[in-house]
């Protein structure tokens, strides 16, 4: 009896149990599926369907190099209405604000700048900010500790409340690269 089913079981060529795969997809349904998410993840649909995360003053993080007209509204909403508009030495629009300013180039936000409503710790400041309060590594400078290359931004200065304190009163956050300036 077991010759028989020994024999019955190796006479095939063909394995007992056979993997199923799906067919690969069609040029169409990769298509579609890539049109799908370019259109999820888009600055723009980003925009129009941003939520504010909980325990965050103003999200500097967020609005960081995206275009003003863009953001405009969820601007006015975090940083209250605007209060006057110049222009700095390097041609930049500056937006002053209630509870910030912003320093707009070429339509994008570069650097933001905000009062915080109470002296925090550095974490807790940067978490106020929209940032990760895991930075590892604060340069410690007489009036602010400063955080560089950090979650996509070139420098976050936090200003100190005085110089031997450790207590956070403004963030500044830059987004872009220094722009070379030329010597006349």
């Amino acid at each position: 009896m077991w010759l028989a089913v020994l024999l019955s079981c190796t006479g095939a060529d063909e394995p007992a149990v056979r993997a199923v795969r799906p067919p690969p997809p069609t040029v169409a349904e990769v298509a579609a599926k890539r049109t799908t998410e370019e259109i999820r993840t888009s600055p723009r649909n980003l925009e129009v369907n941003y939520q504010m995360p909980a325990g965050v003053y103003i999200d500097v993080h967020f609005f960081g190099g995206r275009r003003w007209e863009n953001v405009r509204d969820l601007i006015v909403d975090q940083f209250g209405p605007l209060l006057g508009e110049e222009v700095d030495k390097q041609g930049r629009e500056v937006k002053l604000l209630t509870r910030g300013t912003l320093t707009i180039d070429q339509g994008e936000i570069d650097e933001i700048e905000v009062s915080l409503p109470e002296p925090l710790r550095r974490p807790e400041a940067m978490m106020a900010c929209g940032f990760s309060g895991l930075a590892d590594k604060y340069l410690e400078f007489s009036g602010e500790f400063r955080v560089t290359q950090f979650q996509g931004y070139r420098r976050i200065l936090l200003h100190r409340v005085s110089r031997e304190s450790e207590l956070i009163d403004k963030v500044t956050a830059q987004k872009k690269q220094d722009r070379i300036r030329h010597l006349q």
